[in-house]
């Protein structure tokens, strides 16, 4: 019994601690939950606000941005307005050298056969052409190329027999402007063997284009 007594005492003191440590390993897992869940949070609250920083300065600098551009862009709009101002003004006041016959805006409104002649194997139509300016430009040469065709009597048919130039100049004081048309004279003269028509103005006929011309 002695020994039943003497042992119970030391069997507490041996379970006895055990809560203790229990307690303390609660109490140890506790205090690292807490520390784990405000670090957690602190990390939470981190990211929270360094995003919003993030997204306040990135729309402050596309604002920036924006409008740096329209200024930019502005400016390089009215660099080109200017441009475009200034070669409009240059293009209006200098006159080309020389006009494309589609450009120059000479209108042949008449051509008239005036005589026919043969003479040596050889036959020459006489015409007359009356030209009209209508483009923007006051002329100082003209050239017109003007095609002689034989048309037999009775006959809707043309032959061509040959061409030839008609030449004229003007001076700046009767320069050829739009006020009033001018009339030009060509001789085209061609082998007589080409045509069978008969010499007459009736049996022959003219036309014509303009192949240069020349801006005072």
């Amino acid at each position: 019994m002695t020994r039943d007594a003497d042992a119970e005492p030391n069997d507490r003191r041996d379970s006895e601690p055990t809560a203790p440590d229990d307690a303390d390993r609660s109490l140890g897992r506790a205090s690292r939950r807490g520390v784990l869940a405000v670090g957690a949070t602190g990390l939470l609250a981190g990211c929270l606000v360094t995003s919003e920083e993030e997204s306040v300065d990135g729309e402050a600098a596309g604002q920036t941005d924006d409008e740096s551009g329209g200024e930019d862009g502005s400016d390089a709009e009215g660099e080109g307005s200017d441009g475009d101002a200034g070669s409009g003004e240059d293009g209006a006041d200098d006159a080309p050298d020389e006009v494309g016959p589609d450009g120059s805006g000479l209108l042949v409104t008449e051509a008239t056969v005036l005589d026919v002649t043969k003479s040596g194997g050889r036959t020459t139509v006489e015409a007359r052409l009356t030209v009209e300016n209508a483009g923007r430009f006051d002329y100082g040469f003209v050239k017109l190329r003007v095609d002689a065709y034989a048309t037999p009597a009775g006959s809707d048919e043309r032959e061509a027999v040959g061409f030839g130039d008609a030449t004229r100049r003007f001076s700046p004081d009767n320069r050829f402007d739009g006020s009033r048309s001018r009339r030009f004279t060509a001789e085209i003269t061609f082998p007589s063997r080409r045509s069978n028509a008969r010499a007459d103005p009736d049996n022959y006929a003219v036309d014509a284009a303009v192949r240069r011309a020349e801006p005072l």
